[in-house]
């Protein structure tokens, strides 16, 4: 079964939508696939969720509305042929109700959710204050699910550093996050302003959230803040902006009279900042006994109490461990318990396995992003584990139809393949990627904090995007003892591992790159039963990003060495000088253009300089003097070539393990990389067969060292892969399935 979520409105900065992606997160970690479907999906956030027309559930799914206050969706929902559910936030007014008293609105709100009612299974409030209007509603079997915090995104680690340098200055400094709204009561916040200035005459007030410039209020909370000074309006900020706005703030206040949950008061906790908070609606319950609460809008009083907070160490000290406790009751391990006991007997989870019957080989899904005809590391990687597994193991390689990781277009049929003797199910990619639109989104989020939205829609747009894929490994846990992932990177990892992460291991290819950095991906670092690393390297790289992370071991690759002639692989391609080889992907991404310059640059210094020989799928120009393309070629010609070639060249920076320099090292052909890559740097060290270089200059010096060598280096590269074999690494592999399947049968 599926458990699908349905949203009137998708967009940036919209809190329900970052709730719903929060429940996603656990649901999957429950072992429930699913998708979700808004009536409004904001732009490039389509392969997060699909037009709410488009939702099929089927008659065992479950379909969790979230509900939004005369939304079309409300009427959907009593009528799709599934089990049905709902999530309450608040009942406030939304833009349908614009014209109408706040009363008026909530009455009419009240009314919509009533008439639902009946046609609810089960039914789930973010605070017990909204589970009781549930309960007044009519609903039954209701349930509270507060909403998650991630604290981590909330650092000061995580703050916008310009924003903060702008913020620094005198104080006390006060803050309001929320919706400028009359039912937030600004107006509040001002006055409590105005009496501050009275102590503190530095005193500022920062206000944060969306607003209409031309509105009755806002202008009258301009007017007002005008004469009052030491007053911004901020207006809707980025994730890291937020972050700087909490961080520069000595107190944080709220004067809104209708709050059904709350949830900047519990981003401010997180930010370390003491809350101050007019003790309506849900607030006394989201706060907990933690922060300040207060019943009367004393603002000469209050202003003394903020300034208190805002100075007075003794006092704030123990506010802010209080609001620290406070976190754990919305923190993912509480959180998700209240999801399970909600969803309790009417979602029933994931049967749990019984006990195995004795059988001659375990059941494994190798799960990677391509499969077969491809040209990339992990890809390559992922089918020799599989080929040399397949005697011990009977393995399903779960992957997607594309063949090209640019734009995922699906090329292989779906449905059952066999690729070299190995069981292939193939499932179709289900939206293309726009490379030039995902390179842009890159560069707005790397190296910066962001919310949880942003990065799952770049996780959407890195793709590829295969909901059957999915769907299978949720629907068939059963069918399989254990998972093998490969490479952290992509969708079907990031989403899948999660639905069955008590036995799945992963090979991660972990890269020092600017993706790591996303807390997104911290489940697929902590939540597999281990993590199988390549090289040394790669673990230090895990250890920083992610120190909490699952049980890790090194366990290497192991190295083939076919009988190779590289006169042959001349005579067939008509070369006739020495030549320096690269094979892999031919992209920016792998170093290529910085490898074609050097060459470029070394060809007019020497005369006699070795020509460059190019082979993999290109996807730019690979023109030059003494540059060689020779497209993708056979696996016999790849080795022969390796065999032939005065080096070969790694240019890339961002690498988990080099199996070219493996190969190269196999048949006896030093390697020539690129030094800013520790990985690559590791394994050039530990072989001694082959240089680094970081610049043009130590490229011309390592060539000349290698040329000079090339016999000495290539014994030791032969060596050093000899001691790395097959039967050690697939020994390995086996261990780590034995420890799940032994921990099942307890």
């Amino acid at each position: 079964m599926a458990i699908h979520q349905l949203i009137a409105s998708f967009v940036p900065g919209d809190a329900t939508g970052q709730a719903a992606l929060h429940l996603q997160l656990l649901l999957r970690r429950l072992g429930h696939w699913g998708g979700l479907y808004a009536d409004e999906v904001g732009p490039g956030l389509e392969g997060l969720a699909s037009p709410a027309a488009t939702l099929r559930p089927e008659p065992g799914d479950l379909v969790l509305y979230h509900h939004g206050i005369a939304s079309p969706l409300s009427s959907r929902l009593m009528h799709l042929p599934c089990r049905r559910g709902l999530v309450f936030h608040n009942i406030s007014p939304a833009r349908f109700y614009q014209g109408l008293p706040l009363e008026d609105a909530l009455v009419a709100g009240r009314a919509q959710l009533a008439a639902m009612a009946p046609f609810v299974d089960v039914a789930i409030g973010v605070s017990d204050y909204n589970a009781a209007e549930l309960r007044v509603a009519g609903y039954r079997n209701v349930h509270t699910v507060p909403l998650l915090i991630e604290p981590e995104r909330f650092g000061r680690d995580r703050a916008d550093a310009r924003l903060l340098r702008q913020l620094e200055g005198p104080g006390p400094v006060l803050l309001g996050v929320s919706r400028v709204m009359p039912h937030k009561r600004f107006e509040d916040l001002l006055a409590l302003h105005r009496e501050v200035l009275r102590l503190r005459p530095q005193a500022r007030l920062l206000m944060v959230g969306g607003y209409e410039p031309g509105s009755r209020y806002f202008r009258s909370l301009q007017r007002e803040a005008k004469g009052l000074g030491g007053v911004s309006f901020l207006g809707r900020l980025n994730h890291a902006q937020l972050v700087a706005a909490y961080r520069s703030a000595s107190v944080f206040v709220s004067m809104s009279e209708h709050e059904g949950f709350g949830v900047p008061l519990i981003e401010a906790m997180a930010a370390e900042v003491p809350v101050l908070a007019y003790a309506a609606a849900a607030v006394p319950e989201t706060l907990g006994g933690a922060g300040v609460a207060f019943d009367q809008k004393r603002f000469a009083f209050l202003a003394e109490l903020a300034v208190d907070l805002g100075e007075d160490l003794s006092l704030r000290a123990p506010i802010l461990a209080g609001q620290r406790q406070r976190l754990e009751h919305f923190s993912a391990a509480s959180v998700q318990k209240a999801l399970e006991r909600a969803l309790g007997e009417d979602v029933p989870a994931p049967r749990p396995r019984a006990r195995p019957r004795p059988k001659k080989r375990p059941r494994v899904a190798v799960v990677v992003q391509r499969y077969g005809e491809v040209t990339g590391g992990a890809e390559m990687l992922a089918a020799q584990v599989a080929e040399h597994l397949t005697p011990h193991w009977d393995i399903t390689v779960l992957t997607t139809c594309a063949k090209n990781h640019l734009s995922w277009e699906n090329v292989f049929p779906p449905g059952p393949d066999t690729v070299r003797g190995v069981d292939v199910l193939r499932f179709p990619v289900t939206r293309s990627r726009n490379i030039r639109g995902f390179n842009g989104l890159s560069r707005q989020l790397f190296d910066r904090s962001n919310e949880r939205l942003r990065e799952e829609q770049w996780v959407a747009e890195q793709g590829p995007l295969a909901p059957g894929l999915l769907r299978h490994l949720a629907a068939t846990r059963d069918d399989y003892d254990g998972y093998l992932f490969f490479t952290y990177l992509y969708a079907p990892t990031v989403w899948g591992l999660p639905l069955v992460a008590d036995r799945a291991l992963l090979v991660p290819t972990t890269h020092d790159e600017a993706p790591i950095r996303f807390d997104v991906y911290r489940d697929v670092f902590e939540r597999p039963r281990a993590l199988l690393c390549l090289t040394p390297e790669e673990l230090t790289i895990i250890e920083k990003y992610f120190p909490n992370h699952a049980r890790t071991r090194v366990v290497g690759v192991g190295v083939d060495r076919p009988a190779a002639d590289g006169a042959r692989f001349k005579e067939k391609h008509g070369i006739h000088r020495p030549y320096l080889l690269y094979v892999g992907r031919q992209e920016p991404g792998k170093g290529v253009p910085e490898l074609l310059q050097h060459h470029q640059a070394l060809k007019q210094r020497f005369a006699d300089a070795p020509d460059l020989v190019l082979a993999g799928d290109a996807h730019m120009d690979l023109s030059g003097e003494g540059v060689r393309y020779l497209g993708r070629i056979p696996e016999q010609d790849k080795h022969d070539a390796l065999a032939g070639a005065l080096a070969v060249v790694v240019p890339s920076r961002y690498e988990s393990l080099s199996l070219l320099t493996l190969e190269a090292f196999a048949q006896s052909t030093p390697v020539l990389v690129n030094g800013r890559s520790d990985v690559l740097v590791g394994q050039v060290t530990r072989s001694g067969a082959g240089r680094a270089y970081t610049n043009l200059d130590s490229f011309v010096t390592g060539l000349r060292e290698v040329g000079e060598q090339r016999d000495a280096l290539g014994r030791r590269g032969l060596a050093y892969v000899k001691k790395q074999g097959w039967p050690q690494v697939v020994a390995t592999y086996k261990e780590e399935l034995e420890r799940i399947l032994e921990e099942k049968r307890r």
